[in-house]
């Protein structure tokens, strides 16, 4: 048997992280060219090492690494935790508004600050609070609420709109709406975009119902309530 008849008999891949697999391919002989086999076999391997080396080092050089999905604006992954600073203005939507009976008609406007924390990726509860000033006739009317928070970011981390809700007590220094009583339970629902400043940081801006009531039944004269659309813009970031 001649040394030059040769048979493929196996084929080792190596393989290095970010770069396609290089086959070297081992040639074994039937015959007694042990020693020029050997080298030829070292040398093959040498070279489909050296590639694959030399792919990785050109990678970590030049290639563009896959974005992290929160690298601009608010990070909003799993663990991450935030605090936000908004103002807002209500409008009132007077008479009945989806099932909650509204017939107060006070304009407000106000400030509101919130921590939160997220559960999952895209997913935060939190807790915060709002002061706000009531444009009530004669006499502006103060009020402080306390309440919980839940955003969420529906379309995922490329997405910058969300949806959030929230639900809290609030005490006035007057009755608000008038004719009605000092304390208030209020809940709201609604949505807006976040739109990145920074890594860690963004602008939000968005429109939320509201609604306040003192739960008192909607035949009591007491419970005038309030329906409003709150038209807000705020600054959030990480901590």
């Amino acid at each position: 048997m001649h040394c030059d008849e040769v048979e493929r008999v196996e084929t080792i891949s190596i393989e290095r992280p970010g770069t396609s697999p290089v086959d070297v391919d081992i040639d074994a002989w039937r015959c007694c060219c042990g020693p020029l086999a050997a080298r030829q076999v070292a040398a093959m391997l040498r070279e489909g090492l050296l590639s694959s080396l030399c792919a990785v080092a050109g990678c970590v050089a030049g290639c563009d690494a896959p974005a992290h999905p929160f690298a601009a604006g608010v990070h909003r992954e799993t663990g991450a935790n935030t605090i936000e600073a908004n103002a807002y203005y209500g409008v009132p939507i007077l008479q009945k508004s989806f099932f909650w009976d509204g017939n107060g008609e006070v304009d407000n406007a106000g400030i509101g600050v919130h921590l939160s924390h997220y559960v999952a990726d895209n997913l935060a509860f939190g807790l915060g609070t709002n002061y706000a000033t009531w444009f009530t006739p004669g006499h502006d009317v103060y009020s402080g609420e306390v309440e919980a928070v839940v955003r969420g970011y529906p379309l995922g981390d490329s997405s910058p709109f969300f949806l959030d809700g929230n639900t809290g007590f609030q005490y006035a220094s007057d009755l608000i709406p008038p004719g009605g009583t000092y304390w208030n339970f209020s809940f709201g629902f609604g949505g807006g975009v976040d739109l990145p400043l920074e890594s860690g940081m963004s602008m939000l801006i968005g429109a939320h119902y509201h609604h306040i009531s003192n739960a008192l039944g909607r035949d009591n004269p007491r419970n005038p309530s309030q329906n409003e659309v709150r038209l807000w813009v705020g600054v959030i970031w990480n901590f």
